[in-house]
């Protein structure tokens, strides 16, 4: 499960790193300060999942804190702004921090 986890946090911080720098880029062409404001989020989302991926086969405990606080600011981000592809994420996110904390208890 732990590995399942790595494998996927890793290959989604491609595509939630390149979604949000399109986000970001676009909202500073269109002077929209919100989105722009959430494609920055996206960002920390795509580091923090970089960091859970990381934390995943070491320390799955840390990976599912994270990944909480990752779904946490996606919901966030996605209900405050026109970007709703962020409130995804956070269910992603979710998802890998529950799988993450399984993985802890398996580990024990």
């Amino acid at each position: 499960m732990r590995v399942a986890v790595l494998i996927i946090g890793l290959c989604l911080v491609l595509v939630i790193g390149l979604q949000s720098c399109t986000v970001m880029v676009g909202g500073g062409i269109t002077e929209n300060k919100e989105l722009a404001g959430s494609g920055a989020a996206g960002i920390l989302i795509a580091f923090l999942y970089i960091l859970g991926s990381a934390f995943a086969l070491g320390i799955p405990i840390i990976s599912t804190i994270v990944f909480a606080l990752a779904a946490g600011i996606g919901f966030l981000a996605g209900a405050s702004s026109e970007f709703k592809d962020m409130t995804f994420w956070a269910y992603i996110s979710s998802a890998l921090a529950v799988m993450s904390f399984l993985g802890s208890l398996k580990k024990k």
